[in-house]
């Protein structure tokens, strides 16, 4: 049914490339569904029926499904890069009840079964699919809506199982969720009885509670915890550093620079990548934007996948930068995050379509890279916007990195950065210079001092000058991550 499957999806994850409308979307859903078995000459497939109900009042469904005269499912479509709303579910709903059938079918951006449960008060969502090769839910998709194994009975059967291992999944999250959150009470009021029962000859009742007092006990979702993708954890594998009685892991932490900005680490850069473009590109639709950097870049998880999508999957706060104000918006509306699933078996295929548009990128090693881990953290985002934006100087081979503050233009220098220890000879105030960073700072074996502690300057170029130990226009000099300067940004 794979087969099937990546048959039937093909042209419509084309047709979402290529943002079709959706009277051609229409039709190419028509000529699909006969790869399901189901005969447009027959009548079996009807394109916008005018469905009498009542006295002199219709319906026109978008497709609906037939077997001979009875009626077996109807689908609502909309564009391929359309983002569903309430209305729309509202609508399948309303034929699903008028024609009293107990499934439809919703096909746009994704496809979605709904199933009229009885005594529901609204139709329930029983399969999410995104439209992409290989997906095994897309494989029980066709099997179960073919005309071959399709009967009203079966599929009623198949939802009514769905909801089942969707409200046990559920049982499951909210156990997890509550051993998470108190791991210590419940790990150990459960091992109390054990080893009372194991132990209780040798120890009392209260030995055993004392001693699991001076435990603590904790658990880790690890799921939401973990920032590597299951292939670059085998790649990685095999990278260890090991000695007579320990082994430890090795991660490549090599650091990536876009047009001359910061080192960082691959989930941030392809994030600051996609947010460089996207500013660039203010005019790019959602389908514009995952055509630049196709899912095929990244893997299962695509580079950018909509906000629908990742809560339909429930993946929030894990595998995408989706925190609030991290997330995208393209011209269609469509709002949009990018995966943090990167390693060395997928990166190099980003890189090379980051330099077929235009961009230049530089590589580091580990010791170069700003960044200390792999993901963009709510906190460091926040207290970032607290303080100001921040910004960037790559002067005579500096890489001093700043907050500038809007109100009254000063610059917090912030520790890390490297300056030059050596200043131009034309530069005047290189002895005060000198005294005041030495002070603050500790010296490399390349020449630069990395600072230890941030440090407030009055301008943007007394910034500059102080950061590269020469004159500098600030102004001009300090870039932020899209390499706009102060001046673009708040003096034109």
């Amino acid at each position: 049914m794979q087969e099937k499957w990546n048959q039937f999806v093909y042209d419509l994850c084309e047709a979402k490339k290529k943002d079709v409308d959706e009277d051609i979307y229409h039709s190419l859903i028509e000529t699909q569904l006969q790869l399901l078995g189901w005969a447009k000459w027959k009548g079996e497939i009807c394109h916008k029926p005018n469905v009498p109900i009542g006295n002199n009042k219709h319906i026109q469904p978008d497709i609906l499904i037939k077997n001979g005269d009875e009626a077996m499912f109807v689908i609502e479509v909309k564009r391929p890069v359309h983002s569903q709303t309430e209305r729309e579910r509202v609508q399948l709903e309303s034929y699903m009840r008028q024609q009293k059938m107990e499934v439809g079918v919703y096909i746009g951006e994704h496809i979605e079964v709904f199933y009229d449960m009885p005594k529901s008060k609204d139709a329930v969502s029983v399969m999410h699919i995104p439209l992409e090769m290989n997906n095994k839910q897309g494989a029980k998709f066709v099997e179960k809506f073919s005309k071959d194994c399709f009967t009203k009975d079966a599929i009623v059967e198949f939802c009514e199982q769905r909801i089942r291992e969707m409200q046990r999944q559920e049982s499951l999250n909210k156990i997890k969720e509550s051993l998470v959150a108190d791991a210590q009470t419940q790990i150990k009021e459960s091992l109390t009885p054990y080893l009372l029962d194991k132990y209780g000859t040798t120890f009392s009742e209260e030995d055993i509670t004392g001693m699991l007092s001076r435990l603590r006990f904790s658990a880790t979702d690890i799921d939401s915890s973990q920032p590597y993708t299951e292939q670059e954890q085998q790649e990685t594998a095999t990278e260890m550093e090991s000695s007579e009685s320990t082994k430890k892991r090795v991660y490549d932490h090599k650091g990536y620079s876009l047009e001359g900005g910061p080192f960082l680490k691959k989930n941030k850069f392809v994030y600051t990548v996609v947010k460089t473009y996207v500013k660039q590109h203010p005019e790019a639709t959602f389908a514009d934007i995952e055509r630049t950097f196709p899912p095929t870049l990244q893997g299962p998880f695509g580079v950018v996948r909509t906000i629908d999508h990742i809560k339909e999957k429930n993946y929030n706060g894990r595998r995408y930068f989706n925190d609030q104000d991290l997330v995208m918006q393209s011209s269609d509306g469509v709002s949009f995050a990018v995966s943090t699933q990167w390693g060395k078996g997928n990166i190099e295929k980003f890189l090379k379509t980051v330099r077929q548009l235009g961009y230049h990128v530089t590589l580091s090693s580990a010791n170069d890279t700003n960044e200390q881990t792999g993901h963009l953290s709510k906190q460091e985002t926040t207290d970032n916007q607290q303080r100001g934006p921040q910004f960037h100087l790559y002067i005579r081979g500096c890489k001093a990195h700043a907050i500038f503050n809007e109100s009254n233009h000063s610059m917090r220098i912030l520790k890390g950065s490297l300056l030059p220890q050596s200043t131009v000879p034309s530069y005047r105030d290189g002895d005060k210079r000198n005294a005041i960073i030495s002070t603050m700072s500790k010296p490399t074996k390349d020449g630069f001092w990395e600072l230890q502690q941030d440090y407030v300057l009055g301008s943007p170029s007394t910034a500059a000058s102080y950061c590269s130990g020469r004159s500098s226009n600030g102004w001009n000099h300090w870039i932020n991550d899209a390499g706009q300067t102060l001046d673009e940004l708040y003096r034109n």
